[in-house]
């Protein structure tokens, strides 16, 4: 074996910048990382030994640090067999501190674990010096696997967070488009009021006399009133929707009672009537059908 120092100066390797490096050396490099990965070399020889140490230098000067870890893992593992605890727990060291960046890392439970092997054999062999300076590091590590857990979880949250409320000022900022996009103006809703009216014969103009005729020509007119109604008040007749379209248009009582063939005395009934179908009074009833006809459509 070499030198424990030539051990030590090459672990710091994995800082190393950027060289050439030969395909034919990279490829060697990984499957003599690939063969210690399998699990199947349980005794590492001399060459073994050299093979990762060279691995570790290849994968360090192409900026592989992932796969240099992985070959100073197992470098550790052979200085174990041979005994070298110090140099092992340096590479397990190493090792370890970079798999915790690597939350699905499988050896970093595996480095915690040979830092315990070589803490058992110094404690028997009354190093306690090593055997206080591994247990260190081993508290050190779990508490970095901890911290980093926690930092993980935290913005995980706050990512979680973030998009909930996103989500939820798109959806406010969506709805409150969509309702102005499909209610209907006052000024509009008065603009087509004028046109009926305009156009002189009311009875003729809304078709009267056939009623589905006449539900379609006022629900085109005035912003599905008929529909908007009925969904407000399911128990308004026939008679109370007309009625309602009417008062709607603003016409007079005698207007009112000469289109529907009812004494002009009756009209005031027919509105206190109708007016409480709808939750309100007589003197509110034409706000209240407005109020109606100015809701947004549901699409």
């Amino acid at each position: 074996m070499m030198k424990k120092s030539t051990y030590i100066v090459l672990l710091i390797a994995l800082a190393g910048c950027a060289g050439h490096v030969s395909k034919e050396d990279l490829q060697r490099a990984e499957k003599t990382l690939a063969q210690a990965d399998s699990l199947e070399n349980t005794i590492y020889t001399y060459a073994d030994t050299l093979a990762l140490q060279e691995a570790v230098e290849v994968f360090s000067r192409t900026e592989q640090t992932a796969q240099a870890t992985k070959a100073v893992y197992h470098l550790g593992k052979a200085y174990l067999l041979y005994e070298q605890d110090s140099v092992a727990a340096l590479c397990f060291r190493q090792a370890a501190d970079e798999f915790l960046t690597q939350s699905d890392s499988v050896y970093y439970p595996l480095s915690i674990l040979e830092l315990s092997l070589i803490a058992e054999r110094s404690s028997q062999g009354g190093n306690t010096t090593m055997l206080q300076a591994i247990r260190n590091v081993q508290r050190k590590m779990i508490y970095d696997k901890a911290q980093s857990t926690r930092r993980r979880s935290l913005w995980r949250m706050l990512l979680a967070g973030i998009l909930v409320i996103s989500a939820a000022v798109s959806y406010l900022i969506f709805k409150r488009r969509w309702a102005r996009s499909t209610s209907v103006r006052r000024e509009d809703l008065e603009r087509n009021i004028e046109l009926v009216l305009s156009q002189g014969n009311i009875a003729a103009t809304l078709h009267w006399r056939e009623y589905n005729h006449f539900c379609k020509t006022a629900n085109a007119y005035l912003y599905n009133i008929v529909d908007k109604l009925q969904a407000a008040a399911p128990q308004l007749t026939e008679q109370d929707i007309r009625f309602l379209v009417l008062v709607l248009l603003d016409l007079p009582a005698k207007e009112i009672a000469d289109i529907m063939n009812l004494s002009q005395n009756s009209i005031s009934n027919k509105k206190t009537r109708t007016a409480q179908k709808l939750g309100t009074i007589a003197a509110n009833l034409r706000e209240t059908i407005i109020s109606i006809t100015l809701k947004a459509t549901k699409q």
